[in-house]
């Protein structure tokens, strides 16, 4: 055993009597669900149902939006499969559960935790013929542990922050270990792809990143043409995403601008909704609450979209849309498609490593625009949809991604495919 993967085992084994506490500190703070808090131990999990199981992990909404989309193809190509879903966080929780309510052979739980004892319960329990982590999750236990089993495993749309591949650099033998284990890794750009070869020579390179696959967001028309009525003829601002001091450039560029849009501010974590009311306040703004229920009316200028699930609305309401994470340092910038493939133009900053190929292609045919600071921001509005000649690029190659991920997932299950119109 490498020593970095030793060191992290026993220090999660030393780790784990504490657990249980600070688990509950973060019940305490809205971070977990208590009634499925000891699953998080491995602990009281669902019954295991006979056949075939695909274990799929992400992160939070982002990665679990692919798994699902991911899910969803497999199953359309294996009907027999069931798919079990994880996810670290309750928004991604929320998003799973109201995904498969109406779908078969699915199962949530939330994501185990990733000390040695809890990996063993979770690998034995569920036996996982293969299992699909999403992005960057990477957790070594659980990795060993499934290994270990006989399962297959993969990392899809795999990037990475450059904080994880200096911390990988530093423990190179321990990278190999680990990432060497992964039976495939399908990278999300040609440069991560590049970068995990040195460390994972299974590496591939997907024909574009996996977000180019997800389909476009959908909106309640009722909400969307009652909202249009309530805010009138004034153009519309999208700031999504934002992190803190992301806000404080668009209030600031909003004092900047002749056109004087009404403003949609939607928080990365609407739980920081108390702190943007506020900072909206400060600067002189009357402000919607929607998780309060506040209704806009004509003197209203600014709508807090503090809520879950509702980005399609928004941007289907939007003119322009200023994407956060380009402007705070070591968050790398977000999805940029979501917007675009609705017509709309995105805005950010220039620090968005964990799409960097993806920004420079969209930025070069005309559907992303990078701006410096509130002033650039302020001085670039209005601008110009998308082109149509990126929204027919976008529509023609869409599944590519998808369908090579499906490709590089189905020869490591057992079963031969089953057969499909």
């Amino acid at each position: 055993m490498r020593i970095g993967l030793f060191l992290y085992r026993m220090v999660t084994r030393l780790i784990a009597p504490l657990l249980p506490v600070l688990m509950r500190r973060r019940v305490a703070r809205d971070k977990e669900d208590p009634n499925t808090l000891s699953q998080r131990f491995a602990r009281n999990l669902p019954d295991r149902p006979d056949g075939p199981l695909i274990w799929m992990h992400g992160a939070s909404v982002g990665e679990s939006k692919l798994l699902l989309l991911v899910a969803d193809a497999l199953q359309e190509r294996r009907p027999d499969l069931t798919i079990l879903h994880t996810c670290q966080t309750l928004t991604g929780a929320t998003l799973i559960k109201t995904d498969i309510a109406t779908k078969t052979n699915r199962i949530f739980c939330p994501a185990p935790l990733d000390t040695p004892a809890t990996a063993k319960r979770f690998a034995n329990h569920w036996s996982p013929e293969l299992a699909v982590f999403a992005e960057g999750e990477i957790w070594p236990n659980l990795l060993t542990q499934l290994r270990q089993s006989g399962t297959r495993t993969a990392l899809i749309n795999a990037r990475m922050t450059q904080n994880s591949l200096n911390t990988w650099a530093r423990w190179p033998a321990t990278a190999r270990k680990i990432l060497g284990g992964f039976d495939i890794i399908a990278a999300s750009s040609h440069d991560i792809a590049k970068t995990l070869k040195a460390l994972a020579p299974q590496t591939t390179h997907l024909p574009a990143n996996l977000k180019t696959s997800l389909p476009p967001l959908s909106v309640e028309e009722s909400e969307l043409t009652a909202l249009k009525t309530a805010i009138g003829e004034r153009p519309i601002l999208l700031a999504a995403s934002t992190h803190p001091g992301e806000e404080t450039l668009v209030l600031n560029a909003l004092k900047a601008m002749s056109l004087s849009p009404f403003l949609i501010l939607a928080p990365r974590h609407p739980e920081r909704g108390d702190e943007v009311e506020q900072l909206c306040h400060t600067h002189k703004h009357t402000v919607a609450r929607r998780s309060f229920g506040t209704e806009v009316n004509a003197d209203t200028n600014i709508l807090l979209a503090d809520t879950m699930g509702e980005m399609g609305l928004w941007m289907h309401l939007a003119h322009w849309v200023y994407l956060g994470g380009g402007h705070t340092p070591g968050i790398g910038g977000h999805n940029p498609l979501e917007a675009i493939r609705l017509g709309k133009p995105v805005l950010t900053g220039r620090d968005v490593f964990n799409f960097s190929s993806m920004m420079e292609d969209l930025e070069q045919r005309g559907g992303l625009h990078f701006v410096s600071d509130a002033t650039a921001l302020a001085e670039a509005l209005p601008v110009s949809a998308p082109p149509q000649a990126l929204m027919d690029h976008l529509e023609a190659t869409a599944q590519d991604p998808l369908q090579a991920t499906l490709a590089a997932l189905l020869p490591l299950l057992s079963v031969e495919e089953t057969s499909h119109a």
